[in-house]
């Protein structure tokens, strides 16, 4: 589930893989977050006191303005700036409308795995987490590893 690493763990953080019709729900961070303009799964840093899950539900609420329900954590990495990211799948409603927070999302969309892989803006850890997925290093509930993954995510 983790990978093993050597970096003092300095802050922590969660990331929310929700998807819907295989696709998974992306933002475009704002120009006034860390790492202005790029692409990622939503999530943040866990305040004190707060569990993983508890900080996964109040960072979707804040980024995307939806109630979310925190499942399985799928995968741990940490940065090399010293971040502990729990990656968890989370489920919303099938209805839920996004209302972004535009003090820290430009914008949302839904994308195939194919689309996220190619595009040049998405965060290098979300890319080593779909590159781990493509890889069965673990699975994430209700899609599976596209065929072509391989040279997809070349």
């Amino acid at each position: 589930m983790s990978q093993p690493h050597n970096i003092p763990i300095r802050k922590r953080a969660v990331v929310g893989v929700i998807l819907r019709q295989n696709c998974f729900l992306t933002i475009r961070r704002s120009q006034t977050v860390v790492a202005p303009g790029k692409v990622c799964f939503p999530g943040g840093g866990i305040q004190s006191g707060e569990t993983e899950a508890e900080a996964l539900v109040r960072e979707i609420q804040e980024e995307l303005g939806i109630e979310s329900i925190a499942g399985e954590r799928l995968f741990e990495t940490v940065t090399p700036w010293g971040t502990s990211v729990a990656w968890w799948y989370a489920t919303i409603q099938e209805d839920a409308q996004v209302v972004i927070n535009l003090e820290e999302v430009a914008e949302s969309f839904w994308r195939q795995p194919h689309e996220l892989m190619r595009d040049p803006d998405l965060l290098t850890s979300n890319r080593d987490f779909l590159s781990a997925w493509g890889q069965a290093t673990f699975a994430i509930p209700g899609i599976t590893v596209p065929h072509d993954w391989d040279d997809i995510s070349g």
